[in-house]
């Protein structure tokens, strides 16, 4: 297409964020839902060394637990870890925890991680501070005399790596309904019957019309088509896209956003040039004597 996709935000509700991309394409839809799912990098726990733990959970389920809890990363600091990333180098984020059930059972929670800075990159210490998304996710339950200390590790990664590098939870989205009512003027008791028919909702029944009240709310089922085709025509416009979207929280959804076409716009240059670089060669090749 020769228009550049436009970009409309909807709605922004805490971790959930709904946007609409016009004059966009499937295939660009596509590439930046795969984009925001596994290629935008992030920050996760990726090396646990332990001290001591004397738990009845063995060393690698605490591991994997820890893998999995989300990091929250000032927009800053997450700038200046990716640049090193994509440069190659391995910043390290450092947590350390120690935790001992000295009166009574403790569980050791997420928040009991303390951060003891980066190693491999410069960064403020206004901008650094890293920490769990939530302090309240269970890592391990000890037992009165019980102790677990270790050293984490987190590194930076993409998703299509592991799933713990994801920024985002589900992320979908959907093509624009193009619903059209082919004969508004019907009676009540035979609007009333195709308006029952749609599990959504999307029709109304106004001044002796049936009317489309919310065209977003259809999900294409075509239920209605099936059962009145002589009174409603849907489709779709694949032109229009509305993505629906929820973060982890480790970073604000415009920013992930953001970064994920950076990325795609990387890879097209990088693409764009292999592809000069191939036919140059190829050109120099059929000229060269034989």
């Amino acid at each position: 297409m020769s228009n550049l996709p436009k970009f409309r935000l909807l709605s922004k509700k805490g971790n959930k964020v709904i946007f609409q991309l016009e004059d966009a394409t499937p295939a660009f839809a596509n590439a930046l839902r795969r984009a925001i799912i596994s290629e935008t990098p992030s920050l996760a726990i990726d090396e646990v060394i332990i001290q001591e733990n004397t738990s009845v959970l063995w060393d690698e389920m605490i591991a994997h637990r820890l893998a999995m809890v989300p990091l929250k990363v000032e927009t800053e600091t997450y700038d200046a870890l990716r640049e090193l990333y994509e440069e190659g180098k391995d910043p390290q984020v450092i947590f350390t925890l120690d935790e001992e059930a000295v009166e009574r059972p403790k569980t050791v929670l997420s928040g009991h991680l303390r951060f003891e800075g980066v190693e491999g990159a410069v960064i403020t210490s206004e901008a650094s501070s890293i920490e769990p998304v939530s302090k309240n996710i269970p890592i391990a339950k000890l037992a009165k005399g019980q102790r677990l200390v270790l050293t984490a590790i987190a590194r930076m990664g993409t998703g299509k790596e592991h799933a713990k590098w994801q920024p985002v939870g589900p992320v979908g989205y959907k093509f624009k309904p193009v619903i059209r009512v082919l004969k508004e003027d019907l009676p009540e008791d035979y609007a009333s019957k195709i308006i029952a028919t749609c599990p959504r909702r999307v029709f109304g029944y106004n001044s002796g019309k049936l009317v489309v009240l919310n065209e977003w709310a259809c999900s294409l089922c075509r239920e209605c088509v099936e059962a009145f085709p002589e009174a409603v025509e849907v489709t779709y416009n694949p032109n229009v896209i509305q993505f629906n979207m929820e973060t982890l929280g480790t970073l604000p959804p415009e920013k992930i956003i953001e970064t994920a076409i950076d990325v795609l716009i990387k890879k097209t240059e990088r693409f764009s040039h292999l592809v000069e670089e191939s036919v140059k060669q190829a050109l120099a090749g059929e000229v060269q004597p034989q």
